[in-house]
């Protein structure tokens, strides 16, 4: 039982990862409490899917346009240092939004202009603290186990932070929701500026000039019919799957009708799932058998989309999210641990600055669709839909990924 466990959270073992997990689940519960605050604020104010998935796209360009060069900049500079003052910027944001929204004059434009500010922050965060881990362990054979740890602590406060979100905006309202996740940076700051990194990374690449290190990281993914495969299958399961967060709010009011703390229950059941799923891959020690399970999370997902189309009752509807984010985070989990052990560390600001464009940028764009499919034919058909298109997916990058040569190029 002892081994089990040890398998499981090996990564704690390294000073570092310790630091960096305690500090970071603080401040991702802090998040999610301003996710689901903000996501309600606009619903209450506009009462409209078009409007919601319209503001999520917009404040979705400037993290697409930035993305691609904030893995050349995470490839370029002191990852550790970046690091901090990313999270410094993250504090700043949601102080703002914390003033405006206590104060009472938080108006639409300010939450676009916010949010734009956010996603601008979050495009430099997203590479950087993907390339940023594997600094944070000795051995590299753990780095897959420090990926799913991760994705656990993620989930764990998608988990949580919901719940005290839906308990806190019927208590207070939404500002102190915003006022909590300005404090809850604070850990990580800390955290992060305690660590003892090696000397690696400190080390600088040759300097090429932005444009020619961003065309060497495209062409990179290009030539690697794995990696290529992997960010496409990613980028089609997120642009379809990974809009829920905008379906809830609608769902919980005009399904169940009911209000936030349905909202928060739900969102995180969603989250049980995942860290379900990211518990059960960082017991794995190897990448054999990934592109299965990757094969598997998609059937999963696909499945639970298509039934919360028919779902009517509180526990269906919970049973059902639980299949969401146990399929979602299943896959995501999985082609990030095959990327990693397959990418150049010189080139892992670059490709995971396209994971991310894979994963956020295109659920991103696609808020907007799903406002209008929802506004046009109705929430229940809107999940219907995406369980149709997903389980297509399935059918079609099923067959791909478990055909793939994935052995051969791994590294460690």
């Amino acid at each position: 039982m002892k081994d089990k466990i040890f398998k499981t959270f090996r990564a704690f073992q390294y000073r570092n990862y310790r630091l960096f997990f305690s500090g970071q689940i603080v401040s991702l519960i802090g998040s999610w409490i301003q996710n689901i605050a903000i996501s309600w604020l606009i619903y209450e104010m506009t009462k409209s899917a078009f409007i919601m998935g319209t503001v999520a796209c917009i404040n979705a360009i400037p993290l697409l346009v930035m993305l691609p060069f904030a893995g050349v900049i995470s490839d370029k500079f002191n990852k550790h240092k970046l690091f901090i003052w990313v999270q410094v910027a993250f504090a700043i944001q949601a102080f703002i939004m914390a003033v405006l929204a206590m104060s009472g004059v938080i108006k639409i434009w300010h939450i676009v202009v916010l949010g734009v500010m956010l996603n601008l922050i979050m495009a430099v965060d997203m590479p950087l603290r993907q390339a940023f881990v594997i600094y944070m362990v000795d051995d590299k054979k753990d780095l897959g186990n420090a990926i799913s740890l991760n994705s656990s602590c993620f989930n764990l406060a998608r988990l949580i932070g919901p719940a005290i979100a839906g308990v806190l905006i019927s208590a207070f309202g939404v500002g102190v929701c915003f006022l909590i996740n300005f404090v809850s940076y604070l850990p990580v700051i800390w955290a992060v500026c305690a660590m003892r990194l090696p000397k690696i990374v400190e080390e600088k690449p040759e300097k090429k000039g932005l444009f020619k290190d961003l065309k060497e990281g495209l062409s990179y993914a290009v030539k690697s019919p794995q990696i290529s495969l992997l960010l496409v299958s990613l980028a089609v399961l997120s642009f379809v799957g990974m809009s829920y967060p905008i379906m809830m709010p609608i769902f919980a009011a005009e399904v169940l009708h009911r209000g936030a703390e349905t909202l928060g229950i739900l969102m995180s059941a969603a989250g049980i799932g995942a860290l379900l799923a990211s518990l059960l891959l960082a017991y794995k020690q190897t990448v054999r058998g990934l592109a299965k399970i990757l094969t598997f999370s998609m059937l999963v997902a696909s499945l639970s989309f298509f039934f919360m189309g028919f779902s009517h009752g509180m526990i269906t509807a919970f049973c059902l999210m639980f299949g969401v984010g146990f399929g979602m985070v299943m896959f995501l989990i999985s082609s990030n641990t095959l990327i990693q052990a397959i990418v150049d560390d010189d080139k892992r600001g670059r490709i995971m600055s396209l994971h991310a464009i894979a994963f956020a940028g295109t659920f991103s764009l696609s808020n907007m669709l799903v406002g209008v499919i929802a506004q046009e034919f109705g929430i229940s058909n809107t999940f219907k839909i995406a369980g149709i298109v997903l389980f297509i997916s399935f059918v079609y990058f099923g067959n791909r990924l478990c055909k793939t040569d994935f052995k051969s190029v791994v590294k460690h």
